[in-house]
């Protein structure tokens, strides 16, 4: 019987410290504020550069499907001609307001030599929408929309 407490006593801990450790990309309110929001239109756009850095979406696999909390987060860049990815313009931008959440996304991030890697994310339930951003060393600008639906 003690034996059998001290083990779902480790269950229910690990349980927690799996929950706690997970990375919260956006609140529920900044969601619906994103949702509501009219989209911002930047002044300066240009048109995407062919030889700019390619971004892969690895993970979650959410085509036709809705993904499940938490869920892991891969993403590739693949310079091109030659140049080097610029690490330092990284950008994620959320929805419609654009709210930033580079920093949030870093800090739990492990960088790769060829993208980023979370393995413990959590949104609220919903659609989701996040603009990748970044540049290589000859200063091209490669942008990606992901967009994905939470149980």
């Amino acid at each position: 019987m003690r034996t059998l407490t001290k083990s779902l006593a480790i269950v229910l801990l690990l349980a927690c410290a799996q929950q706690v450790a997970a990375v919260q990309l956006v609140t529920t309110e900044e969601m619906l504020k994103s949702q509501k929001a009219a989209p911002v239109v930047e002044a300066n756009a240009t048109p995407p550069d062919p030889l700019a850095p390619q971004i892969t979406l690895v993970d979650p696999d959410y085509a036709d499907k809705a993904i499940k909390n938490p869920f892991k987060m891969e993403v590739l860049f693949k310079p091109q001609d030659g140049a080097a990815v610029d690490f330092k313009s990284f950008q994620a931008l959320y929805g419609g307001l654009k709210l930033d959440i580079t920093d949030r996304l870093l800090k739990e991030a492990v960088k790769t030599p060829t993208g980023l890697r979370l393995a413990n994310v959590t949104v609220p339930s919903g659609k989701h929408r996040i603009l990748l951003r970044i540049k290589d060393s000859q200063n091209r600008l490669a942008e990606k929309e992901i967009q994905f639906k939470v149980e």
